[in-house]
């Protein structure tokens, strides 16, 4: 059985539109480490958009575009997806806390890989 990513993050909007934070996961030996996200196109002038994120994990920089929109059914809850070359990588869910945005996220397992 795979082993499956989960863990939590906070991102603060910048002046510029930019989003800079911190994350840690259950793989992530207790380490708390940045991410930060270069505004690509703004849907509404908030987090609501799509970025070009950029991390660090095991010393090691990795990307992925970052779409944020509402979450269906609630505009209070934003849904957050991770992708490289058109494929998710992660996905997750988020709300806002003194105009932070604030959520969890866990990898996205391919079938290849949820096969025993």
């Amino acid at each position: 059985m795979a082993n499956n990513l989960i863990g939590r993050f906070y991102l603060k909007r910048t002046g510029n539109g930019n989003l800079i934070g911190e994350f840690s996961n259950n793989q992530s030996r207790n380490e708390i480490k940045t991410e930060s996200a270069d505004l690509i196109k703004s849907a509404d002038g908030n987090y609501y958009g799509e970025y070009y994120s950029t991390w660090q994990e095991n010393g090691e920089s990795l990307f992925a575009n970052l779409k944020i929109s509402p979450k269906e059914g609630n505009n209070k809850l934003f849904t957050l997806n991770w992708s490289r070359n058109g494929k998710p990588v992660f996905v997750g869910e988020g709300m806002l806390c003194d105009d932070i945005l604030i959520g969890d996220y866990q990898d996205v397992i391919n079938e290849k890989e949820q096969s025993p």
